[in-house]
């Protein structure tokens, strides 16, 4: 028999008798007596030969115990050993066997469950692999003897493939379920999105894939599998119009799941803790009414003379003010911009103070944030008065009750949509929540490609580096695209990846090309018309038209829009902006205003404003051409490219894709 290098060898000298029975081996020397319990006895005890006669080895722990016996054993000696030592053992080994059995047969094998059932195996094989019965084992103890010496050998490649067919089988017992969950029978790969269940599980979901139909069959399928009961699922989407088409969703699948944003969540459990519902502030509501707020407090608080002189100074850095006074002109343009400054940084700011980043920002801003600081603590102040909260403090709050256990999650399953557009605020409350037990599950859905929000706080690293926040992970893509046709898809594609740092996802779409899914028109004063009069020629049925455009300058005026719905009475339009048309579609799609210095928008953030926003990437113009990529895959047919004098880069790139 081997053992590794890591064994001690203790031998035992001047050995009178040895005695076994069911409570382990007695040893017996001169004045000396000593027990080895079965129990901790690592593996069944062996009788070897040699020269100087019989020795019997016993191994407890790591130390291989050497005995010399003084006369030649009985020959049914090593089978009376190994059947004592079994007798012992069989129970654990079949016990841990049966539940590990249990287990692998009705769920999937995820992350953690993986890591407790190998150290479980590996903790049965200390007693049972490297050795074979003399005696002959039952062969019920046979099989799970050879079961435990196979998972304890079992490397990435045997994982992979026992995972592959649990998936297999879940796929064809549930076949019928997910044909008929949603609207329309679901992709091979939304099914396996809906089957696995890991602890932490992102969907990559470009545009048109279908990720609203997966996050209502994958709680579907949880429910109808029994995996979990409505009241341990916790569905979030991104705001309330979100939410609300959610729900519609959910509902129409017959699923009782209830869908929150982050803010009613955030309510319900400070509602919970505290036990009432706390009032939300009209200041985070209305932005005339806050602008307003920080008026006044810029004025009380210039009546201190040193204030007022940094404040000054302030103004002057930040946008060259040139009045000569000694005194807060409010009304003059640059107070005004400071104003919106102080407005816009009042909910980074709170959240950079939770998270505790504001000690990073860079003594440039010193100035910046002594004049600010006061305004914070008036805004501040003004909520304790009158006892209501804001945005922020509904996620801060939330956390802080989660994270000191007034508030328990009921949830052991939260699905995510719209995951690239999270704050790291709104990951620290689900951090928060998956916290409080580790066998809580994240299935987050989204799309890197589409993350356009860093402006309000969204930050794509949760998503591009989903593991090294939230750990070990499965990832997973939507491979079909039911909205665009081939080519768009294709140029869309690869435009957005131009940037290497975006995932690279393949896709195919099942739509069936009828004309050119992308074409380009000079942009001059009919362009409008003869775009929508070319849609026109394309169907004979009512269609819908997005007029799509970087910035609200660049769009028809309402009156415009009215003009040509009268003018195209089978053409449903509406003007969005880039950032309004995302969650949109549309038969077709028109986007103009793609002026050199408009596409990519040059406007940027403050500086401070910048410094509290999750870090800016390195790629030039990346949230740009994400944004540009959300405004090309709006349309099922055909998307029209209103080509200006001087036109933006991307329309170029973008026309290149087409060769």
């Amino acid at each position: 028999m081997h053992f590794s290098a890591h064994f001690i060898s203790r031998v035992f000298h001047n050995v009178k008798s040895v005695e076994v029975s069911a409570q382990g081996i007695k040893i017996l020397r001169p004045g000396h007596e000593e027990l080895l319990p079965w129990m901790q006895q690592y593996r069944p005890p062996v009788i070897t030969v040699d020269w100087l006669g019989a020795r019997l080895e016993c191994y407890k722990q790591d130390t291989v115990l050497s005995i010399r016996i003084q006369k030649y054993p009985e020959p049914q000696f090593q089978g009376q050993l190994e059947a004592f030592w079994i007798n012992t053992h069989k129970v654990r080994l079949s016990g841990s066997i049966t539940s590990l059995e249990q287990l692998l047969q009705r769920r999937y094998l995820s992350v953690r469950y993986w890591a407790a059932t190998r150290s479980v195996i590996a903790e049965l094989a200390k007693y049972w692999s490297g050795w074979q019965s003399q005696a002959g084992l039952p062969e019920t103890l046979q099989q799970a003897q050879y079961t435990v010496t196979e998972l304890n050998g079992w490397q990435e490649t045997d994982l992979a493939q026992f995972r592959e067919a649990y998936i297999q089988a879940q796929l064809s017992r549930y076949a019928s379920f997910f044909d008929t969950v949603c609207a329309q029978p679901l992709t091979q790969a939304q099914r396996r999105a809906c089957v696995v269940q890991d602890e932490r599980q992102l969907l990559l979901a470009g545009a048109g894939t279908g990720k609203t139909s997966v996050m209502v069959a994958k709680a579907a399928y949880l429910l109808h599998s029994q995996q979990v009961t409505a009241e341990q699922v916790l569905m979030l989407a991104y705001g309330k119009e979100a939410a609300a088409e959610m729900q519609q969703r959910l509902s129409h699948s017959k699923v009782k799941v209830e869908c929150a944003t982050f803010h009613s969540l955030g309510l319900e459990i400070i509602a919970q803790a505290e036990g009432r519902k706390p009032k939300l502030s009209a200041l985070c509501q209305n932005d005339t009414a806050r602008a307003q707020f920080i008026a006044e407090t810029l004025a009380s608080l210039c009546q201190d003379p040193l204030y007022l002189r940094d404040l000054l100074v302030l103004l002057k850095r930040q946008f060259a003010e040139t009045e000569k006074c000694e005194k807060l002109v409010l009304a003059s343009h640059a107070a005004q911009r400071l104003i919106r400054q102080f407005s816009e940084a009042l909910s980074f700011y709170k959240q950079a103070l939770f998270l505790g980043k504001v000690q990073s920002l860079s003594q440039e801003f010193e100035l910046w944030n002594s004049c600010f600081r006061p305004v914070l603590t008036d805004y501040q102040l003004y909520l304790q008065k009158e006892q209501c909260i804001d945005f922020d403090d509904m996620i801060t709050r939330a956390i802080e009750h989660v994270r000191s256990g007034q508030f328990r999650s009921p949830w052991q399953v939260v699905l995510v949509d719209e995951f690239q557009d999270i704050s790291p605020l709104r990951a620290a409350l689900l951090k928060a929540l998956l916290g409080q037990n580790n066998s809580n599950a994240l299935f987050a859905v989204g799309d890197d490609w589409q993350a356009i929000y860093r402006f309000s706080g969204g930050d794509i690293s949760m998503t591009t580096h989903f593991a090294e926040h939230f750990g070990e992970a499965t990832i997973q893509q939507l491979d079909m695209t039911f909205r665009y046709p081939q080519q768009l898809l294709d140029i869309a594609s690869e435009f957005v990846c131009q940037n290497p740092n975006q995932l690279m996802k393949r896709v195919n779409s099942s739509k069936v090309a009828t004309c050119p899914a992308l074409i380009a028109r000079p942009d001059d004063e009919n362009a409008l018309n003869i775009a929508i009069e070319g849609f026109l020629d394309l169907t004979a049925e009512p269609c819908t038209v997005l007029l799509l455009a970087r910035n609200h300058k660049f769009l028809p005026t309402p009156e415009a829009v009215s003009r040509l719905s009268q003018c195209f009475p089978r053409a449903q339009i509406t003007a969005l902006t880039f950032h309004g048309a995302k969650g949109k579609e549309a038969d077709f799609s028109i986007l103009l205003g793609l002026h050199k210095d408009s596409v990519p928008a040059r406007q940027q953030s403050a500086a401070i404003i910048e410094a509290l926003l999750p870090e800016a990437e390195s790629y030039p113009d990346a949230e740009e051409r994400r944004l540009f990529y959300v405004a090309l895959t709006r349309a099922r047919k055909q998307v029209c490219l209103l080509v200006p004098d001087e036109p933006s880069p991307f329309i170029e790139q973008t026309l290149a894709l087409l060769d």
